[in-house]
């Protein structure tokens, strides 16, 4: 306990680089002359909760990226949030000199712009899945999501903790929000994967490819076949029965690859977090350029999709500066209607059995 106090007290008191803090005003200050009537234009400021593989994976991004000049790192773990903020401003100079700030009681994410909540239990067992962590993660959210929305009462959060769909249900709940502005990148980033597999294949860019996974960001996903198009042409116009138990090219094996490519690098390295951050810090990119563009991430889709039940889960979605402007409603078949419908049911259980 004692080293812990000391090293808070050692990290308040030093520049980052182990110098004593020169508290005395520079005499350069005398060059330095205000404008009249100036006033501060605040930058677009951005909270990342939660500073382990994935939160410092996601401020990594957000800051190579040019995406925002005000970062917060928020973590109960003070420490460990401030040792990432200082790692960061040592190298300022090469992201545009943002401010970073490390913090443990929520009080300097006030008035942030976007809150990307990173932060519950970690997957573990032969499955790691994640269904089985949401009531450890539900616990930590209830401790930090209020005090959050009372700091910056007109933020957008984007959920991208364990079991990401339930958990986003989880804090539009805790936190009273409307569902346009708190979503999670849910299928954004098996979408990803779903065209650069259909691309390898090919032997086409991925740029080339134009499909999406909806439903659960887990095992229930699924993949729309009947609207992927590879360079304008609809690939089920080509290949028959596309995706199905009957396809004798075996397309559904790419599948595997998707739904399972986070358990294969967890299995190697214990954890995954550059995938999840990059997929994050495009839908940030998405918000701060305000072009409208269509991602794949999950919120509350009543009354779509022939659901009647509140629950969230993963469409196109038309993402702007201030959220999710429109939904998307697929043409789907019969097949991937009923895949849906199974999916939004793991969900709706799995939002059901929460303890609140």
């Amino acid at each position: 306990m004692m080293s812990i106090l000391w090293m808070r007290r050692l990290l308040k008191s030093l520049d980052g680089f182990g110098n004593q803090l020169v508290r005395p005003a520079s005499s350069f200050n005398k060059v330095m002359k205000p404008v009249d009537c100036f006033k501060p234009k605040p930058s677009f400021k951005i909270t990342v909760v939660g500073s382990g593989q994935v939160g410092a994976a996601v401020a990594a991004f957000l800051l190579v990226r040019n995406l925002t000049k005000h970062l917060v790192i928020l973590d109960v773990k003070y420490d460990l949030a401030t040792a990432e903020a200082l790692d960061f401003s040592h190298g300022s100079a090469f992201l545009g000199n943002p401010i970073v700030e490390a913090c443990g009681d929520g009080n300097r994410t006030k008035n942030s712009d976007v809150i990307i909540i990173t932060a519950g239990a970690r997957p573990s067992g032969k499955t790691r899945s994640r269904l089985d962590v949401m009531h450890k993660t539900v616990v930590i959210l209830k401790s930090v999501v209020p005090k959050l929305v009372e700091l910056s009462p007109k933020a957008i959060f984007i959920i991208i903790c364990n079991p990401a769909d339930v958990m986003t249900f989880a804090v539009q709940r805790i936190g009273n929000l409307e569902k346009h502005r708190c979503f999670t990148t849910g299928c954004h980033l098996d979408t990803a994967r779903f065209r650069y597999l259909i691309a390898k294949r090919l032997k086409v860019p991925t740029s080339a490819v134009n499909a999406y996974i909806i439903g659960e960001h887990g095992s229930s996903a699924v993949p729309v076949w009947s609207s992927v198009t590879v360079g304008g042409i609809r690939l089920s116009d080509v290949v028959k029965d596309l995706g199905t138990d009957k396809d004798q090219e075996k397309w559904s094996d790419l599948m595997d690859g998707i739904l399972n490519a986070g358990v294969h690098v967890s299995k190697a390295k214990g954890y995954t977090n550059w995938a999840v951050a990059l997929t994050t810090s495009d839908v940030v990119k998405c918000m701060v350029e305000n072009t409208g563009q269509v991602c794949c991430v999950g919120t509350d889709v009543k009354g779509l999709y022939g659901l009647e039940d509140s629950v969230v889960l993963s469409v196109p979605c038309r993402v702007t500066a201030s959220g999710i402007s429109h939904i998307l409603e697929l043409p789907l078949n019969e097949d991937e209607r009923k895949k849906l419908l199974k999916s939004a049911d793991t969900l709706l259980e799995a939002q059901c059995s929460l303890k609140w």
